[in-house]
């Protein structure tokens, strides 16, 4: 069992990261993609994929899809490049359009609509199943994806990049600030729901981003909101896969599943929204307790941490404070001598 003594932080004020915490990512959202049933050209395989099948016998798109991307009731969320919508009737699937002004109406009666599902898939990453295309009165299109429903909220906060524009201090529209108190108090909602999730869920994720892998895709680490958590089921789904032939890294997983990025202007006490030093512990427990039993199911699923193919980001992980106090060393080598005896090295 892992004991975590009481800590306070008035010594680790003054101790700087390592590196600085630039990332790129994207705000995500459960995102679906939804289909028309006007045109199935080059559609060889629509038949045995069940989201067109449900568009053409409810006539989805000329009876549906334009009322859903005109009500803003069926809006599931926006990022700062896509968002999302529920389909009614639907349960299985949602729809993401990109955030494009369209000067002109669509014209849904010239939609065409594709099956784009990965048949070598075999888990539910939130991929996308089909694509919708519709052209509009002033000559362009937008293309709408079906994405598989995924549950659960998001880890953490999404990084700095996707709340403020680029290069700038700015922030993008409907974003609050980086370390706004409610962004601190959803950060450390979620990760204490994640610490205390059993060592099976974290075993399940793990195959989860294997089975995945063999697929072809890889998670993007870089945004912590592209797990889900889902408390009643006791799982942490995954969300916005890449598809490549990258092969999955564990230590990005963590990396994410921690937020560390986060960590730091979470324990700030220097912004207009500083946290007391009891929330600021548990947040510190909490995330010890995420590292120690990541790295317990990767000892129970036979899985390692490869020194020389280690991210930046996950460098960042291990010489972050709740890691050193984990491994009870602040010398990176002495850390990996840790791991190493602990079978994950």
């Amino acid at each position: 069992m892992l004991n975590i003594n009481p800590i306070k932080f008035v010594s680790f004020n003054n101790i700087q990261n390592k590196y600085p915490q630039k990332q790129i990512g994207l705000k995500s959202d459960t995102f679906v993609r939804s289909s028309n049933n006007v045109s199935f050209k080059g559609c060889e395989s629509a038949n045995n994929n069940s989201f067109i099948k449900w568009a053409q016998e409810t006539d989805f798109i000329k009876t549906q899809l334009p009322e859903i991307l005109a009500n803003p009731k069926y809006k599931l969320g926006s990022g700062f490049s896509h968002s999302a919508y529920m389909i009614p009737g639907n349960e299985a699937y949602i729809l993401r359009t990109p955030n494009t002004k369209v000067q002109k109406d669509y014209n849904f009666k010239n939609a065409d609509i594709k099956d784009t599902e990965d048949k070598d898939l075999n888990v539910n990453i939130g991929q996308e199943v089909a694509s919708i295309e519709v052209p509009t009165d002033e000559g362009i299109s937008i293309q709408i994806q079906v994405l598989k429903k995924q549950t659960g909220k998001p880890i953490g906060v999404p990084p700095s990049q996707a709340v403020y524009i680029e290069d700038t201090d700015i922030l993008r529209d409907g974003e609050i600030p980086y370390e706004a108190r409610e962004r601190k108090e959803q950060y450390a909602s979620t990760i204490h729901t994640v610490a205390q999730l059993p060592v099976e869920t974290y075993e399940k994720l793990i195959n989860d981003i294997r089975a995945a892998e063999k697929a072809g895709y890889c998670f993007d680490h870089l945004n912590s909101n592209n797990l889900l958590i889902d408390e009643e089921k006791g799982s942490i789904n995954l969300i916005d896969m890449d598809k490549n032939k990258l092969p999955a890294n564990l230590g990005n997983v963590l990396y994410a599943l921690t937020n560390i990025n986060y960590f730091s202007t979470f324990r700030s006490q220097y912004d207009s929204c500083p946290m007391g030093n009891e929330e600021i512990s548990k947040a510190f427990e909490d995330t010890v307790k995420i590292i120690d039993k990541f790295i317990q199911a990767m000892k129970n699923k036979g899985e390692k941490f490869n020194r020389d193919e280690c991210s930046y980001e996950f460098f960042n992980l291990i010489n972050s404070i709740p890691f050193s106090f984990y491994c009870k060393a602040f010398d990176e080598n002495q850390k990996w001598q840790v791991l190493e005896a602990k079978g994950v090295v």
